[in-house]
């Protein structure tokens, strides 16, 4: 079976919680799923889409607002270790945030940076951890920041316009 946190960094993977990272032409251990350089960057995925895919459930080329909830949904429940329906700075850090670059030491520091700062802005009531509907509200800001013509729908090219956390 897999672990909680196997799915958390599947799913977070898949919901682009990280920023973009470059196409990296070395292999990672474990990134590359068996579809070109892994999920992240210009790596390949299902149907040779990357992340993308992994969030389009109904492979019509388009993330809906439900498809966009759903996966966050799913990276909420796959963060919040302990169930109780708060993330906890540390469950919030401790997901691995992506492969390619992001594994070079300077890279890695400079994402998680970058996730902390993030935390603090969903932790809206500042009381140290992020509800589910504060995780929520800031995956639906960002899903509907990425659709640039405002049709509730996020195309491929407003994807890769868009880094996400």
């Amino acid at each position: 079976m897999y672990s909680k946190f196997s799915i958390a960094l599947v799913l977070v993977t898949a919901l682009s919680v990280s920023e973009s990272a470059a196409q990296s032409n070395s292999q990672v251990p474990g990134a590359n799923w068996g579809m070109g350089s892994g999920m992240m960057g210009g790596g390949m995925g299902p149907n040779g889409r990357g992340r993308f895919a992994v969030i389009d459930l109904n492979d019509d080329g388009q993330i809906s607002d439900e498809e966009a909830a759903s996966a966050a949904l799913d990276v909420f429940l796959a963060m919040d270790a302990d169930d109780d329906g708060e993330l906890t700075k540390e469950e919030y850090m401790t997901v691995r945030m992506g492969y390619g670059q992001g594994w070079k030491p300077a890279r890695q520091a400079e994402m998680q940076e970058r996730k902390s700062a993030r935390f603090g802005e969903m932790d809206t009531d500042k009381n140290g951890s992020v509800s589910r509907g504060e995780f929520l509200d800031a995956a639906k800001a960002h899903h509907a920041s990425a659709d640039a013509d405002g049709d509730g729908n996020v195309s491929p090219w407003e994807h890769r316009r868009r880094n996400w956390y």
